[in-house]
């Protein structure tokens, strides 16, 4: 009898402990974190008089807006208007062009933005860039990598009208019989994961 049981019973033992070591393997993607910091109340509100066919006036300018970029891997910003007009805010029925204004980013921070091979490659460093109601891409990540905080990405972005620098535009713009009034848009700041990886 005990030569019989005792096999079965060492082989029921075996079996248990075969079946309770179990191996395995997991693989996770960890998406990076991007955290765009804004006043989400801003606007664009500047207020224009015409003078005469070939000048105006502004009688008040859209304000900076201040906003940095935190980030544990490299990205992309875009710009674009939320209407592709400016409307006046006591009659709708006036409304300019949104490429009547430009802007420029100004970096505040400590990743560089002076090209592909800096930090940041800031399409408007050295130049007016148009409003657009399409998204335009303004800041990419360059070969040195735009990841980090607050103190490394932080800007300014600046309005400016697009006749100032080029007087030549001013005749477009004149042939489109502005009206006094304050005109108002939005816009959207559009942050986003930079597929573009470059070799060391």
């Amino acid at each position: 009898m005990y030569l019989i049981i005792l096999p079965f019973i060492l082989m029921s033992l075996i079996s248990v402990a075969q079946e309770t070591n179990l191996e395995m393997n997991m693989e996770a993607r960890l998406e990076p974190v991007l955290i765009l910091n804004i006043n989400p109340d801003t606007k664009i509100e500047f207020g224009i008089k015409k003078v005469n066919d070939n000048l105006y006036e502004i009688t008040k300018k859209p304000n900076d807006i201040n906003f940095s970029v935190e980030s544990t891997g490299n990205w992309n910003l875009s710009i674009s208007a939320a209407q592709p007009y400016f409307t006046d805010i006591n009659d709708s029925t006036k409304k300019i062009p949104v490429d009547f204004l430009g802007y420029t980013i100004e970096n505040r921070g400590n990743n560089w933005d002076n090209g592909i091979f800096s930090h940041i490659a800031n399409r408007s460093k050295d130049t007016i860039l148009p409003l657009r109601h399409e998204k335009t891409l303004v800041l990419t990540n360059g070969r040195r990598n735009n990841i980090g905080g607050h103190s490394r990405n932080s800007f300014i972005l600046r309005w400016k009208f697009i006749f100032e620098d080029e007087l030549s535009k001013m005749a477009e713009f004149s042939n489109l019989s502005i009206e006094d009034g304050y005109y108002v848009d939005g816009f959207y700041i559009t942050l986003s994961e930079s597929k573009t990886h470059y070799k060391k």
